[in-house]
């Protein structure tokens, strides 16, 4: 799915469920708050499935793999690696990028 911005999304958002909204908004925003948490939940585990070095799946209950979080306090990225010799040839990569 190509990004939208929130304001292309209520174009397409009908009527009722646009009422829905508002008058969750107009108390609190519970029920969307937990929605939109609940997505960026999800979005926070899917990046652990594949190794961003090697693309080999990863089992997210072996002991022997390795998330890095790095980048701005307002951009953090978050990669996860099947192994340590992934994340040093990762962490490699990035050392070369940033000598430019």
């Amino acid at each position: 799915m190509q990004d939208k911005k929130v304001r292309e999304i209520i174009e397409w958002i009908d009527t009722a469920e646009l009422y829905k909204m508002l008058r969750d908004l107009e108390t609190g925003g519970i029920h969307l708050k937990r929605l939109i948490k609940q997505k960026l939940d999800e979005r926070d585990l899917s990046h652990m499935e594949i190794c961003a070095n090697c693309s080999a799946q990863i089992d997210r209950h072996n002991t022997n793999t390795y998330t890095l979080i790095f980048g701005p306090d307002d951009f953090r990225k978050k990669a996860t690696f099947c192994g340590l010799d992934c994340m040093e040839t990762f962490l490699n990569s990035l050392k070369q990028i940033k000598r430019g």
